[in-house]
Protein backbone atom coordinates (compact mmCIF):
# COMPACT_ATOMS: atom_id res chain seq x y z
CA UNK A 1 0.00 0.00 0.00
CA UNK A 2 1.56 3.34 -1.05
CA UNK A 3 2.19 5.99 1.57
CA UNK A 4 -0.16 9.02 1.41
CA UNK A 5 2.85 11.36 1.60
CA UNK A 6 4.20 9.86 -1.63
CA UNK A 7 1.05 10.38 -3.72
CA UNK A 8 1.17 13.07 -6.43
CA UNK A 9 -0.87 16.20 -5.81
CA UNK A 10 -4.04 16.63 -7.75
CA UNK A 11 -5.47 19.88 -9.10
CA UNK A 12 -8.00 19.82 -6.27
CA UNK A 13 -5.14 19.50 -3.75
CA UNK A 14 -3.35 22.48 -5.30
CA UNK A 15 -6.55 24.54 -5.39
CA UNK A 16 -7.21 23.74 -1.73
CA UNK A 17 -3.62 24.71 -0.89
CA UNK A 18 -3.96 27.96 -2.85
CA UNK A 19 -7.25 28.78 -1.09
CA UNK A 20 -5.60 28.13 2.28
CA UNK A 21 -2.66 30.37 1.38
CA UNK A 22 -4.98 33.15 0.20
CA UNK A 23 -6.96 32.93 3.46
CA UNK A 24 -3.74 33.06 5.49
CA UNK A 25 -2.57 36.02 3.40
CA UNK A 26 -5.83 37.86 4.06
CA UNK A 27 -5.55 37.22 7.81
CA UNK A 28 -1.95 38.49 7.83
CA UNK A 29 -2.94 41.58 5.88
CA UNK A 30 -5.72 42.29 8.37
CA UNK A 31 -3.34 41.89 11.31
CA UNK A 32 -0.74 44.08 9.60
CA UNK A 33 -3.25 46.85 8.92
CA UNK A 34 -4.42 46.72 12.53
CA UNK A 35 -0.82 46.93 13.77
CA UNK A 36 -0.14 49.87 11.46
CA UNK A 37 -3.23 51.71 12.74
CA UNK A 38 -2.16 51.05 16.32
CA UNK A 39 1.31 52.47 15.57
CA UNK A 40 -0.23 55.52 13.92
CA UNK A 41 -2.47 56.05 16.95
CA UNK A 42 0.50 55.81 19.32
CA UNK A 43 2.49 58.29 17.24
CA UNK A 44 -0.42 60.74 17.23
CA UNK A 45 -0.90 60.35 20.98
CA UNK A 46 2.81 60.99 21.55
CA UNK A 47 2.72 64.09 19.36
CA UNK A 48 -0.36 65.34 21.19
CA UNK A 49 1.36 64.92 24.57
CA UNK A 50 4.46 66.68 23.24
CA UNK A 51 2.38 69.53 21.80
CA UNK A 52 0.43 69.92 25.05
CA UNK A 53 3.66 70.27 27.03
CA UNK A 54 5.09 72.77 24.57
CA UNK A 55 1.86 74.75 24.57
CA UNK A 56 1.97 75.05 28.35
CA UNK A 57 5.60 76.16 28.21
CA UNK A 58 4.91 78.72 25.48
CA UNK A 59 1.85 80.01 27.33
CA UNK A 60 4.02 80.56 30.43
CA UNK A 61 6.60 82.42 28.34
CA UNK A 62 3.92 84.53 26.64
CA UNK A 63 2.38 85.43 29.99
CA UNK A 64 5.74 86.38 31.48
CA UNK A 65 6.61 88.27 28.30
CA UNK A 66 3.33 90.16 28.37
CA UNK A 67 3.93 91.24 31.97
CA UNK A 68 7.45 92.38 31.12
CA UNK A 69 6.17 94.26 28.07
CA UNK A 70 3.54 95.98 30.18
CA UNK A 71 6.14 97.08 32.73
CA UNK A 72 8.47 98.25 29.96
CA UNK A 73 5.65 100.28 28.36
CA UNK A 74 4.92 101.95 31.71
CA UNK A 75 8.60 102.82 32.14
CA UNK A 76 8.82 104.17 28.59
CA UNK A 77 5.77 106.32 29.25
CA UNK A 78 7.32 107.72 32.43
CA UNK A 79 10.63 108.44 30.67
CA UNK A 80 8.82 110.12 27.79
CA UNK A 81 6.89 112.26 30.28
CA UNK A 82 10.18 113.28 31.90
CA UNK A 83 11.81 114.01 28.55
CA UNK A 84 8.94 116.13 27.24
CA UNK A 85 8.34 118.07 30.45
CA UNK A 86 9.32 121.70 30.17
CA UNK A 87 11.83 122.75 32.80
CA UNK A 88 10.62 125.19 35.46
CA UNK A 89 11.59 128.87 34.97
Amino acid sequence: MPDEQQQPATKADLQALQAGLEAADARLETRLLEAMRDMQTEILRGLERFARGNFARLHTLDTAGAAANERLAALEERVLALETRTPPR
